[in-house]
């Protein structure tokens, strides 16, 4: 993990500042309450949010009623930021979880439960509180009390934080095993099966190899069945195609026997409907034959009438009373 800058609001002596860390060794240089301590107080609280002693009073400004810090760091090639406030409640001072949130980069990660936050950071930095305070961050006066530990306690301390005494534990376990182990293998190299494993893996060797080939000659059966079920399905689907081009087919020729006797049939009609129009031609020409003659006679008695010196509309009834009278006039003469 490399810490690459923390913001600070109303911790200790700071009322606003910004820490930006660059690569490699950095210094934190200043007077007598400056806010050096007061950064690496922020850096811790930031990360575990625990206070160092019983309460925060140490870390909220004098004056303030509420304080938060950021801390960005690097971690993998990745950046991420994590949030963390404090408020005062009464006569006590607390986390203000409305702070609490941690970011990679741009995305939320965990916020407002600190037990998320943790576990997150955990994974992330894998470093718990116990090493970072005990071994990464040394206080002054931390410092001072392992420098005057014995050479023991201070060996007592190292394996209290990194769990030595358990893998001593666990290797102290382990030795009845190893015994056990060790004895087994002599056992086995005495053994005339064990001796002869060498003929035994031959034949297993062997064995494998047949099976390797029993099992690609499966395989190649595999694909031919596979193969000639591809071409079946291709040849029924042709036959389907040929049954249902055979119905068509024969659809079309029930249709073209259908159309023939229905054109035989409309050759016929009109057959006898030519022959109907030819005589009625040949009624009609006799007709307009025989009206002709009939409008020359009308010609000639309307001539005549004119002759007797009747008038042209005269009716058959008049033109025979008309000669009636003259009958009878040429009788009594």
């Amino acid at each position: 993990m490399r810490i690459d800058g923390v913001f600070i609001e109303n911790i200790r002596s700071h009322v606003k500042s910004y820490v930006k860390f660059s690569k490699g060794f950095n210094c934190l240089v200043g007077g007598l309450g400056a806010g050096k301590s007061s950064i690496l107080y922020a850096i811790d609280f930031v990360l575990f949010g625990d206070p160092l002693g019983r309460s925060y009073e140490y870390l909220l400004r004098e004056g303030a009623d509420v304080c938060r810090a950021a801390l960005k760091f690097i971690e993998g090639g990745k950046e991420y930021t994590i949030w963390r406030g404090l408020r005062r409640k009464g006569e006590h001072i607390v986390q203000d979880n409305e702070q609490l949130k941690l970011f990679e980069g741009d995305k939320l990660l965990a916020e407002m439960k600190n037990e998320a936050i943790a576990e997150q950071l955990k994974s992330i930095i894998g470093v718990d509180k116990e090493i970072f305070r005990e071994i990464m961050w040394v206080r002054q006066e931390k410092l001072k009390e392992i420098l005057d530990m014995t050479p023991g306690e201070r060996q007592r301390k190292m394996d209290q934080l990194f769990g030595i005494s358990d893998y001593e534990v666990s290797w102290t376990n382990l030795r009845p095993l190893q015994r056990w182990y060790e004895s087994e293998r002599e056992t086995l190299t005495r053994d005339p099966d064990v001796i002869s494993i060498e003929d035994i893996q031959k034949k297993y060797d062997e064995t494998v190899k047949e099976l390797a080939l029993r099992d690609a000659e499966l395989e190649e059966a595999r694909n031919q069945v596979q193969e000639a079920e591809e071409k079946l399905k291709e040849a029924s689907a042709r036959l389907e195609e040929m049954k249902a081009l055979r119905q068509k087919s024969e659809e079309m020729k029930a249709e073209e026997t259908r159309l023939r006797a229905g054109i035989s049939s409309a050759e016929t009609l009109c057959t006898r409907l030519a022959n109907e129009i030819r005589e009625r031609k040949m009624k009609i020409n006799d007709l307009e034959k025989r009206l002709e003659s009939q409008n020359i006679q009308e010609e000639n008695v309307k001539k005549i009438i004119a002759d007797l010196g009747l008038p042209a509309d005269a009716s058959s009834d008049y033109i025979q009373s008309y000669i009636a009278s003259i009958i009878e006039q040429t009788s009594s003469m």
